[in-house]
């Protein structure tokens, strides 16, 4: 007498989601998807450190493997290639509103790592326009259940969770370059004692928010005071003011503020020009055009 069997398959997904539940933070909140055929397996919500619901969103597409290849990189990095993803679940994934990630488990070993797809199909736009089926890179550090796995997807999510805005304020710093170096130069060691216009207060204010916004967006550290330090701060010193700053305020913060500025320069233009320079070409041909034209931007440059 036959009875029916598990197929392979079966037993293969169902080891991938508890690999999947057992890797990430246990606050996560896993909402599996029951349509699976449009290549998305679930959503994850974050919970921040407080254990509090943001609406921090993303997608998933659940693979189990047996056994990852992996192949030596540089000293303990490795790396292996997934391949197979057809283009039409890729243009799906693309069309997303939210970050996707690519989780895949390894049911030998037990673990499970990731990879940004967006960030990886930018990063080879040419042959995502042009192929039927597109390839992914694993890196055995990106891998959650780790402590530097963990860091590094966040990192990756907070990027692509933010691509729109980095476009826009990338577009801004590009336009506005100028002006924020002048502002920047011109406004150190003034007389401490005088209060800035309000004009002067807007630029400063605009200036630390775009560089703000960028820093975080290509991952970069941002040690400068909060602005909500700065004006404290400066009210503390000068209890009898009636604006937000003075020009002793300017002086403490614009040379860190400029530093951040042009290690915002040469990380935005080594992203738009050379690791994802398909896609920028293809998509925003004005804003890869203008990234070129500041490769003579350097620390240290002055218009006077």
């Amino acid at each position: 007498m036959k009875l029916p069997k598990r197929l392979d398959t079966h037993i293969k997904e169902s080891a991938s989601w508890k690999i999947l539940e057992n890797k990430v933070p246990a606050e996560w909140v896993i909402r599996e998807v029951s349509e699976r055929d449009y290549g998305i397996d679930c959503y994850i919500e974050l919970v921040n450190k407080d254990n509090e619901i943001t609406g921090d969103l993303l997608s998933g597409q659940l693979k189990g493997t047996e056994k990852i290849k992996w192949k030596a990189k540089r000293n303990e990095v490795r790396e292996a290639t997934f391949s197979g993803i057809k283009i039409e679940t890729i243009h799906y994934w693309m069309n997303l509103p939210v970050p996707v990630f690519l989780l895949v488990a390894d049911l030998t070993d037990t673990k499970l790592y990731f990879a940004s797809v967006k960030q990886q199909v930018r990063s080879q736009y040419k042959k995502y326009l042009k192929q039927k089926s597109l390839s992914f890179t694993l890196t055995n550090i990106f891998q959650l259940g780790t402590d530097i796995g963990y860091v590094v997807f966040m990192a990756l999510y907070i990027k692509e969770k933010f691509h729109k805005e980095f476009a826009s304020n990338l577009r801004t710093l590009f336009v506005q370059w100028q002006n924020y170096l002048d502002f920047m130069h011109e406004h150190q060691h003034l007389d401490c004692f005088l209060e800035a216009e309000p004009d002067e207060e807007l630029l400063f204010i605009h200036i630390y928010l775009t560089l703000y916004a960028l820093s975080k967006q290509l991952a970069l550290d941002w040690d400068i005071e909060t602005l909500i330090d700065i004006i404290r701060k400066d009210q503390e010193t000068w209890k009898d003011s009636y604006g937000l700053f003075h020009y002793q305020t300017f002086t403490n913060i614009l040379p860190s503020l400029e530093r951040k500025f042009f290690e915002i320069i040469e990380k935005a233009r080594d992203r738009v020009t050379k690791k994802e320079r398909e896609y920028w070409e293809r998509t925003d041909l004005i804003l890869y055009r203008m990234a070129h034209k500041l490769d003579y931007l350097k620390p240290g440059y002055t218009s006077y």
